[in-house]
C-alpha cells in the first residue's frame, strides 16, 4: 500500500505517524498559568534533540483552532516541566487530558502532587520518576487554522530522578517502569505499552 499524504485529513496523518513510529514517549507536561493555577497535560510529541545545550522539543496542537492551556502557560511563564511517569500512574495521566476549565488544576483534580521546582516557575509532579525543568529557548509556529501547531524547544536546566530507578548510576529502564504510546487501536481505544522486554546489543 502507498499513501499520499495530501489526500489525508490531519487527524488520519496523526494516527498513522503515531502508530508507525510507536512507541512514542508518554510524558506529563506541567505548567503555570497567568492566574497562578498549575496545569498538567499528557503529550507524546516530545523528543530530545540536542545534548549540549540539552534541548527537548515539544509539539502542541490546537483545540478547535485555539491554543491549549499548555500553550498559553508556556508563553506566559517561559518555562515548563516534562515529567516521566511510571505505568502505575496511567489512569491519572489519561484523566489529565480531560477538558478542564482554565481555573482548575489538573494536577490536583487527578490526585497527583505539585511540588516547587528549583529554577522554573512551573511545578514538578511529585509522583514522576523523572522530571526535566525546562526554560523556553525557542518557539516555532506551524500550519494555520485548525491545523496550527506550536513547537517549543526547552533547555533542560535541572533533571530530577528518583533514586530507586538507578543501577550503578544509570537509569535502569526496568526500574523506570516507563510507558510508550502506541496510538489508537482498531476500535478507537488508546493503546499503551510498558517497558518490560529489553534487548541488549
Amino acid at each position: 500500500m502507498i499513501i499520499e499524504m495530501s489526500n489525508l485529513e490531519a487527524a488520519k496523518i496523526h494516527e498513522f505517524f503515531i502508530s508507525a513510529m510507536s512507541p512514542l514517549p508518554v510524558t506529563l507536561i506541567s505548567t503555570l498559568g497567568a492566574t497562578g493555577v498549575f496545569n498538567a497535560a499528557p503529550f507524546s510529541a516530545v523528543a530530545p534533540i540536542s545534548w549540549k545545550p540539552p534541548l527537548i522539543c515539544v509539539s502542541v496542537g490546537s483545540k478547535n483552532g485555539r491554543k491549549k492551556h499548555t500553550t498559553d502557560n508556556i508563553e506566559y511563564s517561559g518555562d515548563f516541566v516534562i515529567n516521566i511517569m511510571s505505568a502505575d500512574f496511567l489512569k491519572p495521566l489519561v484523566q489529565a487530558a480531560g477538558n478542564y476549565p482554565g481555573d482548575v488544576s489538573e494536577i490536583e483534580r487527578v490526585g497527583l502532587t505539585a511540588l516547587p521546582a528549583q529554577k522554573v516557575k512551573s511545578p514538578l509532579i511529585g509522583e514522576a520518576q523523572v522530571s526535566f525543568e525546562c526554560r523556553l529557548a525557542q518557539r516555532i509556529e506551524l500550519g494555520e487554522g485548525e491545523n496550527i501547531r506550536w513547537v517549543y524547544f526547552g533547555e533542560v536546566l535541572i533533571m530530577h530522578l528518583k533514586d530507586d530507578i538507578l543501577t550503578s548510576g544509570d537509569i535502569d529502564p526496568l526500574k523506570l517502569g516507563g510507558m510508550g504510546y502506541l496510538g489508537k487501536g482498531p476500535f478507537g481505544k488508546r493503546l499503551f505499552c510498558r517497558t518490560r522486554d529489553v534487548l541488549q546489543s
